[in-house]
């Protein structure tokens, strides 16, 4: 160190006092300055080695926040990939539930179809036996009775949503005609329906049961 160079060469050059080969006398004053010198060097030195040991335990806590920082990386690595099979889980989850929702949304459809179906049936029969029964002069009372449940019937399918087709005079489509009957007539367009055999029916516009009908053909093409 410096001081220490500084002190070295003092005594270098002056000697003890005891030193039998030369003597050197100093003045109080030089003799105070160097005890002065002499403190402050061991001061500095204390000093020096605080800093040494406060050195070596900051390093020491470098070191242990350095591994905290591995394992706080190594802990956020795991969470970010937990929580991403979470996400995954959670998705695989909500998909099942709105198959599963659909599912059993189709299932209700088709029980309440075909429960409906068979109530048109019923529906019909009733009808017919109403239309028989409206011929009789007789039985007024059983009459209004009749058509009382005739309407109680047909009101409550409406209610469902059940609607009839009105398919006379239209054209002939597929998907909500059942061709029973072909009849040859040039007086209207080819595939137009000449009269409904079987109600058709909708569900909620969707068609519940196809109607049964009577169509043109031309005869160039029978």
């Amino acid at each position: 160190m410096v001081f220490e160079d500084y002190y070295d060469e003092f005594f270098k050059g002056r000697r003890s006092l005891e030193d039998p080969y030369r003597k050197v006398t100093i003045s109080k004053d030089e003799y105070k300055k160097l005890i002065e010198i002499a403190e402050k060097y061991e001061m500095l030195a204390k000093k020096i080695d605080q800093v040494e040991s406060k050195k070596s335990e900051l390093e020491k806590q470098i070191e242990i926040l350095k591994e905290d920082g591995r394992q706080l990386k190594d802990l956020e690595e795991k969470t970010e990939k937990y929580l991403n099979s979470l996400l995954r889980t959670q998705a695989d989850f909500d998909n099942f539930k709105k198959a599963n929702h659909r599912e059993n949304e189709r299932y209700r459809t088709q029980i309440k179809e075909n429960i409906l179906k068979k109530l048109i049936k019923h529906y019909e029969d009733l009808l017919r036996a109403f239309n028989v029964l409206d011929l009789v002069e007789k039985g007024e009372s059983v009459k209004k009775g009749f058509k009382m449940i005739v309407d109680n019937f047909k009101k409550f399918l409406e209610d469902e949503g059940v609607k009839p087709m009105h398919s006379e005079g239209e054209k002939f489509d597929p998907y909500k005609h059942e061709a029973l009957m072909v009849e040859e007539n040039e007086d209207i367009p080819e595939n137009t329906i000449i009269e409904e055999l079987n109600k058709g029916y909708y569900l909620n516009n969707k068609v519940l049961r196809p109607s049964g009908v009577k169509i043109s053909k031309n005869k160039s093409n029978l």
